[in-house]
């Protein structure tokens, strides 16, 4: 994941932030089960403390199936959703978020970027795999990091 931020903002501005996911092999076996496509992808960013979310949008991506990319905001995170479905065999490059934010914390405090999740029941990343087994059957997917990096950092002037 590589997050794109101001190093400063004075206090009040809006402001932009670009996050941008690594780009997804999609696995072609899980489990020793032929996977026929993944689906419902969703990445999950956090509105960070002393920011305000005002909106956001979606660029570029490829390999992401039929469905429109599509981002929103809900409980205090900031939601990439890729409908599919994802090929498998394929790389996927997901769109990069462009998220408009305004910085609401007081002056000398620092905006810290990172992704949401700290457990399977609040993940970061989620999704639905097909799998082939006698017939095709969902496998839903929910991902977290243990240790959740910050990966920016602007600081409120």
């Amino acid at each position: 994941m590589t997050i794109d931020a101001p190093a400063s903002v004075a206090q009040g501005d809006t402001f932009q932030v670009e996050m941008t996911a690594d780009p997804i092999d999609i696995p072609t076996t899980g489990g020793g089960f032929n996977i026929s496509y993944l689906r419902d992808l969703k990445v999950r960013f956090d509105v960070p403390a002393g920011s305000t979310f005002v909106g956001a949008t979606v660029s570029g991506g490829s390999n992401l199936g039929s469905g429109t990319p599509s981002v929103s905001s809900s409980g205090g995170q900031i939601v990439l959703t890729v409908p599919g479905q994802l090929a498998p065999g394929t790389t996927a490059v997901l769109p990069t978020v462009t998220a408009t934010l305004q910085a609401t914390g007081a002056s000398g405090t620092q905006i810290q970027a990172r992704m949401s999740g700290s457990g399977y029941s609040d993940p970061a990343i989620t999704f639905t795999a097909r799998v082939a087994v006698l017939f095709g059957i969902d496998a839903n997917t929910s991902c977290y990091a243990p240790v959740n990096p910050v990966l920016a950092t602007t600081d409120i002037a």
